[in-house]
């Protein structure tokens, strides 16, 4: 895994883990022009596997993306 990926990731990670976003289980993330396209795109293929987990672009590039969760299906 490359750096940048694991920049990345845990940025992203953060973003997730935000009190606002916990609270509302979701949480908007956009590429960040030092991000590569690849990275991004790889990232969101990573989060697509998870379950209960819902990634809807907000834009026609994919780079700002809403994500949604539901701990209540992931804990049944």
């Amino acid at each position: 895994m490359s750096k940048p990926y694991e920049q990345l990731i845990k940025r992203v990670q953060k973003e997730i883990g935000s009190t606002g976003a916990q609270a509302k289980h979701c949480a908007e993330i956009k590429r960040r022009e030092d991000e590569s396209p690849e990275d991004w795109a790889q990232m969101l293929a990573d989060l697509g596997t998870v379950e209960n987990v819902t990634l809807t672009p907000v834009d026609d590039d994919a780079e700002h993306i809403r994500i949604t969760w539901n701990p209540e299906e992931s804990m049944a």
